[in-house]
């Protein structure tokens, strides 16, 4: 059983190791996340040598070596060479360092979602490392659900959080408040509107509840 996480990866160290499409999808939903990307491969696709020229990613182009576990915190094995899988798992877990290694879950310490994102909103499917194929199709599923419109929703709630604990010292009004606002059909109304249209009404229903 994995325990599910959300991890903050801001300019923290996280090695890839491989060059190819895997590696490439890899290191972009990394970047996506703001970490320190260090790919060690000796070749790369056309997209990982352009983000290394960007300076977008640090690369090292050859074999992985055990040096390369220094200081990184996370370690995405994403070679499709059995022996190198193996090395890289034992180093890693040698080291205390959490490894995935792509397609291989004994080799892996922690797995990667199939992910819906829209701003600040993210959906997260896993099989638990059983059935990619599965949670890509519920992924799908999710999409009509998790749209645009609810990462515009999470914003405007952000934005009025610090305003609402304001007015409501006590954690139950607040909770209550924001329960009003969500269940006031946010994710339907909200397309119908501009953002700043949207958070003149959340204003006004807050100003209600006093």
């Amino acid at each position: 059983m994995f325990y599910p996480l959300f991890i903050e990866l801001r300019n923290r160290p996280v090695l890839v190791v491989g060059g190819g499409p895997i590696a490439e999808r890899k290191v972009d939903s990394l970047l996506q996340a703001e970490a320190a990307v260090t790919l060690v491969a000796p070749d790369l696709t056309a997209h990982l040598k352009q983000l290394a020229a960007a300076g977008s990613i640090r690369t090292e182009r050859r074999k992985f070596e055990e040096a390369d576990l220094e200081n990184v915190l996370l370690v995405i094995s994403a070679t499709d060479d059995v022996e190198t899988q193996e090395r890289v798992a034992a180093l890693a877990r040698a080291h205390g360092i959490l490894i995935n290694t792509v397609d291989q879950p004994r080799l892996c310490d922690f797995i990667v979602p199939a992910v819906v994102r829209h701003g600040d909103v993210i959906a997260a499917i896993s099989t638990s490392g059983k059935s990619p194929a599965l949670a890509a199709a519920l992924k799908s599923k999710i999409e009509s659900v998790v749209t645009k419109d609810a990462g515009r929703a999470a914003s405007i709630l952000g934005a009025i959080r610090n305003e609402v604990h304001a007015r409501f010292t006590d954690p139950a009004r607040r909770k209550d408040a924001f329960e009003r606002i969500v269940n006031s059909g946010i994710l339907d109304w909200i397309s119908q509107c501009d953002d700043a249209a949207a958070l003149q009404k959340v204003c006004r229903m807050i100003e209600g509840l006093q």
